[in-house]
């Protein structure tokens, strides 16, 4: 299984070298898949079931949740930034050529050495910007500002969800304290048999601490890697957006 899992990595790796298409969302299954690979060596060495048998808040059980489901967004949209960024590349390798033009038929843009370009964040941006253009707009600075502002929100849901596991971390480690600090309040004599369920109690309690918090940091920042090339990917898709807006777009029409 690790062999296989080492062989895929490989290929992943290969690909990225031998091609620029979707070269993002490559970067992002080569980190999802260390992160897994990492989660499968935990789960074999039967760490993943003692932590959340250890934690009787269920934080741990929440955090591991929430881990998946925002990996999952994030994938969407890296998928969806590597397309763009695909998109971008071929329209400002394309309109270095001698009579290529941007055109704006019916609504849909047309590159004319490749044809419609598909929906989304780059043909928006360039019928807004030519639209602008042709009304006598003599800048394209504040139309990309626009845009940039529209996909924030992309990676921000991620910094948001990586602060908020840190906080249910911490919330952890407070109910943790409290079961610990609850069970002294047991002790009436020092009978042996009492003194061993406080023991017990006060370490189902410090596992509840240390776990939350340890399951809090590293989904947190596995989170935070995935966001970070994220976030990168879009701000290469700006610059991009903004070579062909100061370059090329002005040639085209």
């Amino acid at each position: 299984m690790e062999e296989k899992g080492l062989k895929f990595l490989l290929k992943l790796l290969l690909s990225i070298n031998m091609t620029r298409d979707h070269k993002l969302f490559l970067k992002w299954m080569i980190q999802y898949s260390l992160i897994f690979f990492f989660l499968y060596f935990i789960y074999d060495q039967g760490l993943v079931y003692k932590i959340l048998t250890s934690d009787k808040s269920y934080i741990t059980s929440l955090i591991l949740f929430l881990f998946f489901v925002v990996s999952a967004h994030c994938s969407y949209f890296t998928y969806l930034i590597s397309s763009e960024l695909n998109k971008a590349h071929v329209i400002k390798k394309n309109l270095l050529r001698d009579n290529v033009k941007l055109r704006i038929v019916e609504n849909s843009l047309i590159l004319t050495s490749k044809g419609e370009i598909s929906n989304g964040i780059v043909k928006d941006y360039f019928v807004d910007l030519i639209g602008l253009k042709k009304n006598g707009a003599t800048t394209h600075v504040q139309i990309l500002e626009t845009y940039i502002k529209k996909t924030v929100g992309f990676y921000e849901f991620g910094w948001f969800c990586s602060d908020v596991m840190l906080k249910l971390g911490l919330i952890g480690t407070v109910i943790g304290f409290i079961i610990m600090l609850g069970s002294l309040s047991d002790i009436t004599t020092f009978d042996v048999t009492l003194l061993q369920g406080v023991l017990t109690t006060m370490g189902s309690g410090m596992g509840v601490a240390l776990y939350t918090t340890l399951s809090a940091l590293v989904a947190g920042v596995f989170i935070a890697i995935q966001y970070f090339n994220l976030e990168g990917g879009c701000e290469e898709l700006f610059s991009v957006l903004n070579q062909i807006s100061e370059v090329s777009i002005d040639n085209s029409l």
